[in-house]
């Protein structure tokens, strides 16, 4: 687990998302894939902005589901005594389950997706389940063409995370539970 500690000014933040955040409050991104899940931890102080931790959650692709679930779980488990012992999250946001062409990756991200919410909601006081699109949206990201997916979109999402944040991030899974977590500090009018 990396803790990054980048401490960016809070006004710098939202004038480059062009939204307002909350601020003293910690919240939890998560994207929620079988083998590579992202989690963002992000924290605001009345003056800054600071991604407290970055941290992938990785079960090998050649392993069957519920040993695939116990690596889940296991690794689940110590990211949560670790980011117990540091604070009481004000919020998690999940990311949730898209349909795409493969009924499979629909039913592993659900599972994940309740095995992160079940794992965590003892450690936070508010959790949500959010489609990517829906998190992207609330921080004013917009694509630069209606056309673009895949890995052109991720490439455009991290630039933006990357801007707005002042980092280096180039993990997508990462710069997706980043998006959530951002999302999660959103004042909405």
């Amino acid at each position: 687990m990396k803790n990054y500690i980048k401490k960016i000014a809070l006004s710098r933040v939202q004038a480059e998302l062009e939204v307002d955040l909350v601020v003293n409050k910690v919240v939890l991104g998560a994207d929620v894939a079988m083998h590579d899940t992202g989690l963002a931890v992000i924290r605001t102080t009345d003056d800054y902005l600071i991604l407290d931790i970055l941290h992938n959650i990785i079960v090998p692709k050649k392993v069957d589901l519920l040993t695939g679930v116990d690596l889940f779980l296991s690794q689940i488990g110590e990211f949560k005594q670790i980011i117990a012992q540091k604070y009481k999250l004000d919020k998690m946001i999940i990311e949730d389950c898209f349909f795409g062409k493969n009924v499979k990756t629909l039913k592993s991200l659900a599972r994940f997706s309740i095995l992160i919410y079940d794992k965590l909601r003892s450690i936070t006081t508010k959790y949500k389940v959010v489609f990517t699109t829906q998190a992207r949206n609330l921080i004013n990201f917009k694509k630069s063409s209606k056309s673009i997916k895949g890995s052109k979109l991720n490439k455009e999402i991290m630039s933006y995370i990357n801007n707005a944040l002042q980092i280096e991030i180039k993990d997508d899974n990462q710069g997706d539970a980043i998006v959530l977590a951002l999302s999660g500090l959103v004042i909405k009018e």
